[in-house]
């Protein structure tokens, strides 16, 4: 969902707004308005309170529209077109998008199919071959895959 409501947000506002949804980014959408109520009723200072109730409305503004467009996202994290959640998924972006053109020689060693498949459990929710995985699942990969999953942090290794 654009995010089109952030430009009515001060800079400073947007930053503490986006903190606090980064903590709750694993939570569901209830369990995460559940915490942020609870925050609200101890909080004192109004500039906190006010970057609570933009994280509240973020959050319900992202449900609704997750409800209609989205059915299968569960978590503040999962949903498409944000970057709240992402800290490095521009360098993310340009990485995926190298193996799509064929000119790059240099990286022929990545295209070796390894029959080896290593059991991996997903730890933060990815796509990985145009497919999305959810986290804590536990899926078979190429060792290739898996050493590339693991480092950058999106996996680790089933045991």
């Amino acid at each position: 969902m654009p995010d089109e409501k952030d430009k009515s947000l001060t800079p400073t506002m947007l930053k503490a707004r986006n903190e606090i949804l980064v903590q709750f980014g694993d939570h569901t959408f209830d369990q995460a308005l559940d915490e942020v109520k609870t925050l609200l009723s101890n909080e004192k200072y109004s500039s906190t309170r006010l970057a609570l109730f933009a994280a509240r409305s973020w959050i319900i503004r992202n449900k609704i529209y997750a409800m209609m467009n989205e059915p299968f996202v569960y978590s503040l994290n999962e949903l498409e077109n944000t970057n709240i959640f992402s800290g490095t998924d521009e360098e993310d972006l340009s990485g995926g998008l190298d193996g799509l053109f064929d000119d790059d020689d240099d990286d022929d060693d990545d295209r070796i199919i390894s029959d080896d498949q290593i059991e991996i459990s997903i730890i933060k929710t990815t796509i990985h071959d145009g497919v999305k995985f959810a986290k804590d699942m536990v899926i078979k990969v190429s060792r290739i895959d898996a050493e590339r999953l693991v480092s950058d942090k999106k996996a680790k290794y089933f045991d």
